[in-house]
């Protein structure tokens, strides 16, 4: 065996295969992201791989895709800390300090940290079936599989129509006399498959008896009738000797008494006599082998004769069709199941394997590992201990080296615990993870457990270290492990007394049965429990933890319910352990339920209240869903309903209400209103369970609300519910019940479940309890294939079954390195079966037993004997003691005065995002600031007459008349004529008469050739370059802005706005948003234009000078463009370095578009410059200090 090296993750080196067995605590998840490290910055010297990675390049494969999610999350940390330390220089973190001392250039590595953080959502980090899944479609031509695949996640259905298929072929057409022999083995195909179904996934086990392919169900039949035929004749032959010639012998007449011989040979004679229909054998006929009788002859000479051995031939024969049809219904099951699949495209998980391993083993597979290498030159597989040998065949094929063609540019990093290898039922092969450590050359080890206390570690070596091979196959040694330095300060007091980390409570006694055992630990848990908590709330039970407060004190909490958890093997024991704890008045909650939603009696319930509320009106429907325990309602308040007609129609009118509101709003909605209106939450958790059941109502009405998104009506949604109570999709997860709460409860957890997690405290109540091997499945201990024998033969039966205790062990392992201050243990000289209480025990047959005994058998004596051994400073051993049973009483919170705080702050907020029209309306209110292109100025406006003549005057009046003018003016090159085929397309856009178009282009052309003042430009002299047009602002309001004030400072500077009613907004802070019509450029001066499309008069002479001022008083233009100057002041302080205000501002222009005339400069147009003064006091206003227009 290769002796293996401890592990420094900064020196490993990173080529070629390497086997990391990290055993519970010592930091695994650590290891890998620290090799992680350096792989994505090439550290390491000489061991480092020959170049920097990328996170696309690092295969890292899990077997879940919650490990996969917690190793991207702690590789990103990683990747993140190290960065940072980078930039910093130092850090506190001892892998990042040391990394840290590797790195030459930092300025780089950030680059490359911070790249590599940026694409961990593209890490190669898979499960295996993500994995294989990729790699088969990325490579479909060299795998041979079809572009577009289903997966299918539940191969149940299939497998459940192939079994019936088969049994419909073979079982049918049978004779009524094999018939009769087969139905005795199974009732119909469902029974048939749950026997085949654990050899169903993965690779089928080789058949350790070959079956001729040949051999049918009619001639083995008439095979073991014909030897059973063939010993009764013999006995009929010799019947008349076979009495004297036992009573003559000297085998024992006590056995053998004159008592019951005679009956014995009469229930054979019988037998014998009887025509034979069926293979059963009398249980007397085993009195009559010879080497019973040899056995039971001490002294003098034993009885001999032919049909003794004939006898004894006949009972070690397997006389029993059950071989060969299970092994006919193994090949054709899985062989219609993969056709099935293969008609409709589908895959399963297997197939994902199946498919890939198939095609690396196929001519030209080196072409396809040659790429999958390339892509990912280091692979590392963690939870390496729960692979399969097609799992391992993939890996071994795509990067083991061989002789001949070194691949140096590739890594394999297998990474995992085999003393952690508990999921054989899922496929996992420990036998697998043995052959690949015999393959692997360099191995290493991790030292330190980081996890538990010193006194834990102590005891958990200490219960190893027992036996030279503690875990049966000495391929997985118990390398013991030290504590953390830094866990040193780690214990468990109470009322100051330092508690032994491991406490064993042994029932007294000769021996016991399995009920016995597991009522008396149930209840010696709950008291410690109740003890423990009892004394955590008066601060005497203490958790030490290994930090210190400011003052340099050690810091402990004390123990709650939510520090202990309790590990079981299955759903039963959780059951009887919650009730020893409910008994004690302890709350706790059960981690690993993976039951179907659909099983609970509240489904039930839901389908009867959901058929009342379709049909209320069906008085049978509404009864039974007054009746369901979800209303809570009692025999008294139902047979009120019948005895008064008014209430039973006004409870008809209510759920006829909710069958209303399901019809309009949903299924869930109508659920909640029942809920409410019915008090369905306060019924439920008033019952016992009730959080659970509460939880399962609420779990189903998510199910029904996302079922009826994809059915077409309530009945069939009601059918679908129905379908699932009768047939729940075992496979579906979200299906599975929900945990029910997260208070501080007593956790109650599987030891599977619990694999990968640490409790402070742990109580193994039952884990001397064990389940024998059923399953005639074991593996070849020479080339470590998996064999099944269909005969149940006994040797077969005995390497099953040290397979079975080898996982048990695993499973004790596991259990025991859950805990980081204490665990308690539950043991018992135990008996299994019905047999005498007294003697050997069958204790060595555990897991722990087989510890502490040394794998032999002894009685309770011994057992105690053991365990006394086995006591030191770490581990004390107790008689269990339930004497006390008083309950928990938790402390009553402290009753304070309610008394509700008083609101100081104003109900509505300030900071708000505000425009023009926000502020200048009386009174605005928010919603003008949602329509900031259109032209609200001209709201009201309308047309009340029609004119047969088309003129800019006559032109429809309005908000949306006048948003079109703007919209026709904005893109316009003011230097270039205007596209008529575009201006006719946007005339009919706007349901305009194709008659306006030319009026339109006239007018158009007015407006641009129209000069804006007495010797100022027309737009059509501006080029595009020197105009922006719809230029958007954002002002920042930086302090509170009050209209008061606001209205006080432009009266005093505007003559215009003097004329105007005052502003009155609401106060404001945050931003001023807008849009600018046009701002341009012209002789050296910035200005701003706006477009108005207001209607004063019925030809250009209406635009007057007086007219326009009263248009833009009534209208608030000037606040208007007071604020746009504000905006385009800032900006030019910003953008222009020499900016002054009376340099480079020109003014502003207000075109009144339907006055303007080419012939008359100023003609429809109002311009001025707001004074130097006024702007600066509203910047002064609007910021406290100077704040810039985001344009």
């Amino acid at each position: 065996m290769t002796q293996a090296q401890t592990l420094d993750a900064l020196a490993l080196p990173l080529i070629g295969e390497r086997l990391i067995e990290a055993s519970a605590g010592t930091g695994k998840t650590f290891t890998i992201a620290a090799l992680y490290l350096r792989l994505l910055l090439g550290l390491g010297g000489e061991n480092a791989y020959p170049r920097p990675l990328s996170v696309e390049e690092i295969l890292v494969v899990t077997f879940t895709e919650a490990a996969t999610e917690e190793l991207r999350g702690r590789i990103r940390s990683n990747i993140h800390d190290l960065r940072l330390a980078c930039v910093r220089g130092s850090s506190t973190n001892p892998l990042l300090s040391d990394l840290l001392d590797l790195i030459d250039d930092k300025t780089d590595a950030v680059s490359q940290l911070l790249a590599a953080e940026r694409q961990m959502d593209e890490a190669a980090i898979y499960t295996i079936h993500g994995f294989c899944q990729r790699m088969l479609s990325n490579n479909a031509f060299e795998s041979g599989i079809l572009f577009q695949q289903t997966l299918v996640q539940d191969e149940l259905p299939l497998r459940r129509q192939a079994c019936a298929d088969f049994w419909r072929r073979h079982c049918y057409p049978l004779p009524l006399n094999i018939a009769a022999v087969v139905s005795q083995e199974w009732s119909g195909p469902e029974q048939l498959l749950s026997d085949l179904q654990p050899y169903l996934h993965g690779e089928l086990p080789e058949l350790r008896q070959a079956i001729a392919d040949d051999e049918t169900l009619a001639q083995r039949h008439q095979q073991i009738i014909e030897r059973i035929d063939a010993v009764k004749s013999q006995w009929c032959a010799a019947a008349g000797e076979i009495e004297s010639l036992i009573v003559d012998s000297g085998v024992d007449k006590r056995s053998y008494s004159s008592r019951y011989l005679p009956k014995w040979l009469a229930a054979v004679g019988d037998w014998s006599a009887a025509q034979t229909q069926d293979y059963q054998l009398p249980d007397e006929l085993k009195r009559f082998g010879q080497n019973i009788l040899l056995e039971k002859t001490k002294k003098g000479t034993p009885p001999r004769h032919a049909v003794f051995v004939a006898i004894d031939q006949l009972l070690v024969e397997p006389l029993s069709l059950r071989d060969l049809l299970l092994s006919r219904a193994l090949s054709e099951v899985r062989t219609s199941v993969q056709q099935e699949k293969r008609q409709h495209a589908q895959l399963g998980f297997d197939d994902l394997l199946s498919r890939l391993s198939q095609a690396l083993q196929q001519p030209g597979g080196e072409m396809l590992a040659q790429a999958i290498r390339q892509r990912y030159p280091v692979a590392m597989i963690d939870e390496f201990q729960d692979t399969d040998p097609q799992q391992y065949g993939i890996f071994q094929a795509i990067y083991f080296q061989t002789e001949n063609a070194k691949q140096s540019d590739s890594a394999l990093l297998l990474i995992g615990d085999p003393k952690q290898a508990i999921y054989a039922f899922r496929g996992a092969d420990i036998f697998t993870y043995m052959y690949a450590r015999s393959e692997v050359k360099h191995h290493y080890t991790l030292g330190t457990n980081w996890r538990s206390s010193p006194g834990m570690v102590a005891a958990v070596n200490q219960v190893f270290s027992t036996i030279a091979s503690p875990f049966l196959f000495e391929d997985i040694p118990f390398l013991p492990v030290e504590a953390a330095k830094n866990n040193q300060a780690l214990r468990f007091e109470i009322e100051g007394q330092r508690q032994q980390a491991m406490h064993i409570w042994l029932q007294s006694g000769e021996g016991c049965g399995t009920v016995e055992y597991q009522q008396s630990l149930a209840t010696q848990c709950a008291a410690q429990i109740r003890d423990w908590l009892t004394a955590g709330q008066q601060g005497k039970a203490l958790l030490y933890t290994n930090k210190k407060d400011k003052d340099g004190r050690e810091i402990a909490k004390p123990v709650e319910a939510s520090d202990i958890t309790i590990l079981v093997r299955s759903r039963a024991e959780a059951a009887l352990i919650r009730d020893a704890l409910s008994a004690l008045a302890i709350p706790s909650v059960y981690l690993s339920n993976r039951d179907n939603v659909f099983e609970t009696p509240e489904a039930r319930d839901l389908l009867w209240l959901l058929q009342a509320v379709l049909a209320p009106e069906q008085e049978r429907l509404l009864r039974s869903a007054l009746a369901t325990s979800l209303m809570g309602l009692n025999s008294q308040q139902i047979n009120h309903f019948n005895q008064d007609e008014r209430l039973w129609d006004a409870l008809v009118d209510e759920f006829d209400g909710y069958r209303q509101r399901w019809q309009k709003q949903g299924v869930l909605p109508m659920l909640r209103e029942i809920m409410v209106s019915r008090n369905l939450a306060e019924n439920l958790l008033a019952s016992e369970g009730g959080e659970r059941r509460l939880t399962d109502v609420l779990h189903i009405g998510e199910l029904l609300q996302e079922a009826s998104l994809t059915l077409d009506s309530e009945p069939a949604l009601l059918r679908w519910l129905a379908q699932q109570i009768d047939n729940p999709a075992v496979q579906s997860e979200n299906q599975q019940l929900r945990l029910e709460s997260d208070r501080h409860l007593v956790q109650v957890v599987t030891i599977h479940k619990s694999k990968g997690l640490e409790f402070p405290i742990v109580w193994l109540p039952f884990i001397g309890s064990y389940r024998l091997q059923k399953q005639p499945l074991y593996h070849d201990r020479d080339n470590f294939k998996a064999v099944l024998d269909l005969n149940y033969n006994d040797d077969a039966v005995k390497l099953a079954e040290e397979e079975r205790l080898a996982e048990d062990l695993r499973l004790l392992y596991v259990a025991l390195t859950r805990s980081v201050y204490h665990c308690s243990l539950g043991l018992a000289p135990l008996f299994l079966g019905g047999r005498k209480k007294q003697g050997e025990t069958d204790v060595h047959n555990s897991a722990i037993g087989y510890l502490l005994q040394k794998g032999e058998p002894g009685d309770a004596a011994l057992l105690l004997e053991c365990l006394q051994r086995l006591q030191n400073d770490d581990i004390v051993v107790t008689p269990v003691s339930t004497e006390d049973t008083s309950p928990w009483v938790p402390n009553a919170p402290e009753v304070q005065e309610l008394q509700a705080k008083h609101f100081t702050r104003k109900m509505q907020d300030d900071w708000r995002v505000t425009s023009y029209s926000g502020l200048q309306q009386h009174s605005s209110t928010p919603f003008f600031d949602l329509l900031p292109k259109l032209d609200v100025d001209a709201v009201g406006e309308s047309d009340l007459e029609t004119t047969p003549e088309l003129t800019p005057h006559t032109f429809p009046k309005g908000a949306a008349p006048g948003t079109f003018l703007h919209s026709l003016l904005e893109p316009l090159d003011f230097t270039q004529p205007r596209d008529l085929e575009w201006l006719s397309e946007q005339v009919t856009l706007q349901g305009l008469d194709d008659q306006w178009v030319p009026v339109l282009d006239r007018w158009l052309e007015a407006i641009l050739r129209a000069p804006l003042a007495e010797n100022g430009p027309c737009l059509a002299q501006l080029p595009p370059s020197q105009i922006q047009a719809e230029l958007q602002f954002y002002l920042p309001i930086e302090q509170l802005l009050k209209s008061a004030e606001l209205d006080a400072l432009i009266k005093h500077y505007d003559p215009l706005s003097a004329q105007c009613d005052p502003l009155d907004f609401r106060q404001v802070r945050g931003m001023l948003k807008g849009f600018i019509d046009l701002v341009f450029f012209w002789q050296g001066r910035y200005y701003v234009l706006d477009y108005k499309s207001n209607w004063l008069g019925a030809d250009e002479s209406a635009y007057t000078p007086e007219a326009m001022l009263g248009a833009m008083a009534e209208h608030r233009y000037d606040f208007q463009y007071q604020l746009y100057s504000l905006a385009l002041h800032r900006y030019l302080r910003h953008r222009l370095p020499d900016y002054q205000y009376e340099q480079h501002f020109g003014g502003i222009f207000y075109c009144f578009l339907r006055g303007m005339s080419p012939d008359k400069p100023g003609q429809g147009v109002f311009h001025c410059r707001p004074d130097a003064a006024l702007i600066e006091g509203m910047d002064k206003l609007f910021s406290s200090a100077s704040e810039g227009a985001t344009c």
